[in-house]
């Protein structure tokens, strides 16, 4: 297959549907078989982490979109590469350093003494993390994203293998864990392989120069990502110091992000290198021409199954996690309504032509908001309240910085993304699920099917009319990607 915009974004796609459909499934079984305590002590350390993990990655991941894809030569693209693993490495070390040391507080915060127990977790997960968190944007600018399809469909089956198999012979949460941390770590010591056969070697080394580059670079990014990640995590913080561990359970699962947005994230991953050209090449209109097709093509599909799970979010979760979890049905739709505002990364274009301070001010500011109104939403409308302040704090950020976007390329507001057809995209979705709901209501197929099945049976009659009629959108905007 001839490598394109489109042809690689369907290989990270189909990559992407099967890694989402193998971790919800993972979801699933750790949700069914183990306590709420243990599902909820899981989260709470997968919370830990990926909030400290952030903080110190410095945003260096956004690093390798930009540095390599610009090296002109082998040797650049090495010393890039060298200079990447040995900060990397160090700073998941001082990591785990530091979450070994605060493990006490960790769990005095949750108020959970299991916590305790698992401080290996803490000290080994963030270096996995960390690690594997890099080969994403490396084989991308590569162009080797059929490598990162089976290195990523192999890390998300064994996850899932892992819960079998300690199900299967009765051993206990602890060993569960034990034997999550020890598969991570293998497959982090992979990713240096790969890597490392890739660009010819990885080897200790730091070079002054570059490495003052690639912090003034990332920096601004990776603060703005730990402010952004504080933001999005800011309701589980909030849930898991004013309720119990069952109750964060509840919400965790309630507030996880359905496979919906595999699309964008994918499109995402190979559009920044060409906008990164086309930017620095100075045609901003056909870099903005090329991300709005992106951002229509995406919305068309995210739109359908955000609605489509709003209205059957009771049988969603009931299917998914089991009726212990459904008291956190209002949550569930809160945050399917937030798939909206994934339909693409809207700092896209401040990180193609690197502007990323902007995106760190931007990102200050919404989490100053959300914490102001996750702590007034929670003592107004309770257990929703985060939830409810995470959505409005995204869409302020998104919309603060589209607006400087627009100005920084001289392109006006109303031409820099498509809001015509996004409108008319959501309008049809409201009427649908509408519609379906009332069909729903009317025919009652749960008689003689079942409520669950019903929904199913509904849910995908609604998405062949819908795809009926948006597909020769959808084959116009893939033919469009097709020619970068």
């Amino acid at each position: 297959m001839k490598s394109s915009i489109a042809n690689d974004a369907l290989k990270l796609t189909t990559s992407k549907i099967i890694t989402m459909i193998i971790s919800m499934i993972t979801a699933m079984l750790l949700s069914r078989f183990r306590t709420l305590e243990e599902y909820g002590t899981y989260s709470q350390l997968l919370l830990v982490v990926n909030i400290v993990t952030t903080i110190f990655m410095l945003g260096l991941p956004n690093s390798i979109n930009f540095f390599l894809a610009r090296a002109e030569s082998d040797e650049e693209k090495e010393k890039f590469i060298s200079t990447y693993y040995t900060l990397n490495t160090l700073l998941s070390f001082i990591t785990g350093l530091v979450l070994v040391a605060a493990t006490p507080l960790i769990a005095q915060y949750f108020k959970n003494e299991l916590i305790k127990s698992f401080w290996y977790v803490l000290a080994v997960y963030p270096w996995t993390k960390i690690i594997i968190a890099s080969i994403g944007n490396i084989l991308v600018v590569c162009k080797k994203v059929s490598s990162l399809m089976l290195f990523t469909i192999l890390n998300s089956l064994f996850l899932l293998f892992a819960i079998i198999v300690v199900q299967i012979l009765g051993l206990s949460f602890a060993a569960y864990m034990a034997i999550f941390v020890t598969g991570e770590a293998v497959f982090a010591i992979i990713v240096y392989i790969i890597v490392g056969n890739l660009t010819g070697k990885i080897r200790i080394y730091v070079e002054k120069d570059l490495v003052k580059s690639i912090l003034k670079f990332s920096l601004p990014i990776g603060l703005a990502t730990t402010v952004g990640t504080l933001s999005i995590q800011l309701d589980k913080l909030v849930i898991g110091y004013f309720f119990n561990t069952e109750q964060l359970a509840i919400y965790t699962n309630a507030a996880r992000e359905m496979p919906v947005t595999i699309i964008s994230s994918s499109l995402t991953a190979v559009i920044m290198p060409e906008l990164v050209k086309l930017l620095k090449n100075n045609k901003n209109d056909e870099a903005i021409t090329l991300w709005k097709h992106a951002i229509t093509l995406s919305y068309i599909c995210i739109c359908f199954f955000a609605t489509g799970l709003f209205v059957f979010a009771s049988e969603f979760i009931s299917l998914l996690y089991s009726d212990k979890y459904l008291s956190g049905v209002a949550v569930f739709r809160v945050f399917n309504v937030v798939l909206l505002l994934r339909c693409t990364y809207f700092g896209m274009i401040l990180n193609s032509i690197g502007k990323t301070k902007f995106i760190f001010y931007s990102s200050i500011a919404s989490l100053g908001l959300n914490v102001i109104l996750s702590y007034l939403f929670y003592l107004m409308f309770g257990f929703i309240g985060p939830a409810i302040a995470t959505f409005i704090s995204i869409a302020a950020v998104n919309m603060c910085q589209l607006i400087v976007s627009s100005k920084s390329i001289s392109i006006s507001f109303i031409n820099i993304f498509p809001w015509k057809f996004l409108a008319i995209i959501t309008m049809i979705n409201i009427f649908f699920g509408v519609s379906f709901t009332l069909v729903k209501e009317v025919i009652q197929l749960e008689t003689f099917t079942g409520e669950i099945m019903e929904s199913i049976v509904l849910g995908i009659a609604w998405g062949i009319i819908y795809f009926l009629i948006m597909l020769k959108t959808i084959k116009t905007k893939w033919k469009v990607l097709k020619s970068y």
